[in-house]
């Protein structure tokens, strides 16, 4: 994956955490302000719609490549020697 997504990924998520933090801080204030803690939160599902969308998009155009969860079995030239005395 080239560094320029890796950073751009790092980028939106914390902006969609400080959107996160940014209607938190909204919701307890004294001076209660309804429509920035909603408008925080849509810029924050915004964010994370695209930012999953775009994710997508790369992996199908072969910008990134995914990998599975479940490790892949490793061949014999892969595996470790384990000595045993």
């Amino acid at each position: 994956m080239p560094p320029i997504i890796k950073y751009l990924v790092v980028f939106a998520l914390i902006a969609i955490i400080y959107n996160l933090f940014r209607a938190f801080y909204h919701l307890t204030s004294r001076k209660s302000a309804p429509k920035e803690v909603i408008k925080s939160l849509m810029v924050r599902v915004g964010l994370s719609i695209a930012l999953f969308l775009s994710l997508l998009l790369a992996a199908q155009l072969g910008i990134i490549k995914p990998h599975g969860l479940v490790p892949t079995a490793q061949t014999s030239e892969q595996q470790p020697s384990i000595n045993q005395e």
